[in-house]
């Protein structure tokens, strides 16, 4: 989930020295703008972009340190990342097994991310204790 729909699309780095990158030169000091969804379906990274494959992230299959980077990569890495995967499991296990649940009728659920990923109608979703 958190390679098709990461929690935070990209960011803006400042670039420190002139570089090269793909043919263009990128100057010092200009903004450039990074965007995680977009390294997530990088077709160079992982064949069948848009499958799910939980295979392709055994410790020996990824590509590229820097090709699964939901909460970012290197020095700039989020402090929280722990603490919010496992905040999301203990969530999910206890929505699955306190409540029964259905997704309401009639909604929009494409997503938009901005400011955060989430569906256009915002998931109403319908509760009960099991």
């Amino acid at each position: 989930m958190l390679r098709l729909i990461p929690p935070v699309g990209g960011g803006f780095r400042k670039v420190l020295k002139t570089c090269e990158l793909n043919g263009y030169q990128i100057p010092e000091g200009w903004t450039v703008l990074y965007e995680i969804n977009q390294t997530h379906l990088n077709s160079d990274d992982y064949d069948a972009p848009t499958d799910f494959q939980p295979e392709r992230f055994a410790k020996d299959a990824q590509p590229n340190k820097y090709s699964y980077v939901p909460f970012g990569g290197g020095i700039r890495e989020c402090l929280g990342k722990e603490f919010a995967r496992l905040e999301m499991k203990l969530f999910a296990v206890h929505l699955l097994r306190t409540y029964r649940w259905e997704l309401l009728p009639d909604q929009d659920l494409s997503m938009v991310v901005v400011p955060t990923p989430h569906p256009r109608d915002n998931l109403r979703v319908k509760f009960g204790r099991l």
